[in-house]
């Protein structure tokens, strides 16, 4: 078996990896998957937000979930984010799943 030999098979086991396909599950309710992909974002934005605030521990746990809800309705006031419609239950899921990542 040559070195060319070797490398087709391992393209041939690479195209087999690519065939399977990870099917992710998204958290969110089913009306809001076509737009997961910007509350994704905005999770991801609001961790970082949380990361980079020193003081962040120091606040209650009120205080916390105050400060994501009025930064994600920021969020959601943007002309950009204007197809995400969230309720406040919906809300309250998104604070409580930021806080338990935390």
């Amino acid at each position: 078996m040559g070195i060319s030999d070797r490398f087709k098979d391992e393209k041939k086991k690479s195209k087999k990896a690519v065939e399977k396909k990870v099917v992710k599950k998204s958290a969110y309710p089913s009306h809001i998957q076509a737009d997961v992909e910007m509350l994704e974002d905005i999770e991801c934005m609001v961790l970082n937000k949380i990361a980079y605030t020193p003081v962040w521990f120091e606040f209650s746990d009120a205080e916390q979930k105050k400060l994501i809800k009025d930064y994600l309705n920021a969020r959601l006031a943007l002309p950009e984010n204007a197809a995400l419609v969230l309720t406040e239950d919906e809300k309250d899921a998104f604070v409580a799943k930021i806080l338990a990542s935390v």
